[in-house]
């Protein structure tokens, strides 16, 4: 997986993760997961596909068949860093960000209709 690590850290910058917060979304040794970033391991397939769901992008674009998504306005950045951590959220955390998403969205819209 030639290039593995620069495409990680690429991706997690972009959506202004360390990589102390990637290892941890992905329940990993910070240690284990440096090794995945400086190409000294490769990880196992489950493990590969963790990582991907945490950064919210394919296989494809971490092996280098294409582009990661370009993240060309701030919302947009925003927008895949939120979907990014909600791929690493259990069910419990799944439900809170859903109430919490549900309470800004009427909120603004309260803001709105002022």
């Amino acid at each position: 997986m030639d290039g593995l690590g620069e495409k990680l850290r690429e991706r997690a910058r972009e959506l202004g993760l360390s990589d102390t917060e990637v290892a941890r979304r992905l329940g990993l040794g910070q240690s284990r997961y440096a090794n995945y970033v400086v190409n000294k391991r490769e990880p196992d397939f489950p493990t590969f596909v963790k990582i991907c769901r945490v950064l919210g992008t394919t296989p494809d674009l971490l092996l280098g068949f294409g582009s990661l998504p370009d993240a060309s306005s701030e919302n947009d950045r925003l927008r895949q860093e939120v979907h990014a951590a909600v791929l690493s959220m259990n069910s419990r955390a799944l439900r809170t960000m859903a109430d919490v998403a549900a309470a800004l969205s009427a909120h603004h819209r309260d803001d709105d209709d002022r």
